[in-house]
């Protein structure tokens, strides 16, 4: 009966660990046929990181002392993809209460760990835009108030309204001025709808060469490059799965980022490199450990460690607007970006040495 049940995986293993016999659930949870897995040792479930930690030796450990050992975590199937089992493993007795044996079940609850990280993103998610709710507050309050308070005071000059009289040079001034908050407030608005536009998104995942759409970027501020005499290399980048229009945008924004924060003291140079990483930590939030992750490196005015997370707040400027224009949105762009594209983005910084950030993709 135990051998025809298909929705458990039910196993003996003896006193060592490793595996005596196998059910046709066994098999279709894990992959592997009988014949493959009988006489192997039950650790080859386990990812790498927990055969390091010891977790399957510890859950034995467990069942020894107290009889059973309950666990759940993500297992590794034999094509080498993840599932999130539930595992009860159970010592068994000889009459005179020896350990001898243990019986391992193991449930395959994916779905219903996938739907608890849906709702827990869901959450996150509404979170962070409460959050970002109160930071265009904010902006409402300052970031567009600050801009128009300008405006009106070089009007009411102009204008006479304070009973003063200007002169020509100086309304020029004035209305230079004005004419200057007015396009802050533009770029600001503009921003904000930028960010805006990715928020919440359903577009379609495609295929997405990156290749391709980093030479468009690259083209696009070819004019910028060859003024400043900088470079940008990059070498050979993955086809990613994602929505291709906010990629371009992300990319085209970290590019700037470099340009513009770029140091006087030496030609800017901007790499883009990608490799193929384990990222463990991610296994909990997006079920999966390997990652492509793609290096944007520039040798410009860099940043100080402790701000690699507070740079991605919109409206964080590290910066006063008399040394560097901008909103401080275009960072918190890149991260919305890519957590609609199913993955996250990291900032490492060295204060006059340069900026790293790094862009991580599921790897399908």
């Amino acid at each position: 009966m135990i051998g025809e049940v298909e929705d458990y995986a039910i196993l003996m293993l003896d006193r060592n660990g490793v595996i005596r016999n196998w059910n046709k659930g066994a098999e279709k949870i894990k992959g592997y046929t009988e014949g493959e897995a009988v006489g192997m040792h039950f650790r080859m479930f386990y990812r790498l990181e927990d055969r390091e930690a010891g977790l399957p030796e510890q859950l034995i450990d467990r069942a020894v002392r107290e009889g059973k050992a309950t666990h759940e975590g993500w297992r590794l199937r034999k094509d080498g993809t993840a599932f999130w089992g539930s595992v009860v493993i159970t010592a068994l007795h000889d009459p005179d209460r020896q350990v001898v044996a243990f019986s391992k079940v193991t449930r395959d609850l994916t779905e219903r760990k996938q739907a608890e990280d849906k709702l827990l993103r869901y959450a996150r998610q509404l979170e962070a835009q409460n959050n970002e709710l109160k930071q265009f507050a904010y902006a409402a309050a300052h970031d567009m108030k600050e801009p128009l308070r300008k405006i009106l005071m070089y009007y009411s000059a102009i204008a006479g309204e304070n009973g003063e009289t200007l002169q020509q040079e100086q309304q020029q001034i004035y209305l230079q001025r004005s004419a200057d908050a007015a396009r802050r407030m533009q770029r600001l608005i503009d921003d904000l709808l930028a960010f805006t536009t990715v928020v919440g998104t359903s577009q379609t995942f495609e295929p997405v060469d990156l290749n391709l759409l980093i030479a468009e970027v690259v083209s696009e501020f070819q004019d910028s490059i060859d003024q400043e005499s900088a470079t940008i290399r990059f070498g050979r980048l993955p086809t990613v799965n994602g929505i291709a229009f906010q990629l371009r945008q992300l990319f085209a924004n970290l590019v700037s980022n470099s340009t513009k924060f770029r140091s006087k003291d030496r030609p800017l140079c901007i790499s883009i490199t990608a490799s193929s990483v384990r990222v463990p930590e991610m296994a909990d939030v997006w079920g999966a450990i390997r990652f492509d992750r793609i290096e944007v490196r520039d040798n410009g005015i860099g940043f100080d460690p402790e701000q690699s997370e507070k740079i991605f707040e919109m409206f964080e400027r590290l910066h006063g607007r008399d040394q560097f224009a901008g909103t401080g949105i275009g960072l918190a762009i890149c991260r919305r970006i890519m957590e609609n594209n199913r993955g996250f983005i990291r900032a490492q910084g060295i204060k006059d040495q340069g900026s790293v950030f790094e862009v991580f993709f599921r790897a399908e």
